[in-house]
């Protein structure tokens, strides 16, 4: 049985799906909590977050190109 944490395994290719997942959701919430008055910093880390996500989901997608 082959491990799926290695490179390029299928944990390595699903996790900057669920970490976008993840943050889209941790971005709702921090909306929804500045609205009741937290912090700003809630949606803004939330955001960064997404953002990161977005880029990792990119150079995957850049990797699997330069390979064909």
């Amino acid at each position: 049985m082959e491990n799926p944490f290695r490179d390029g395994g299928p944990a390595e290719k699903v996790m900057p799906y669920l970490s976008l997942i993840i943050s889209a959701i941790l971005l709702a919430e921090g909306v929804r909590m500045h609205r009741e008055g937290a912090s700003l910093f809630w949606p803004l880390g939330a955001s960064f977050l997404m953002l990161s996500a977005c880029h990792a989901i990119y150079r995957q997608i850049r990797s699997q190109r330069e390979r064909v």
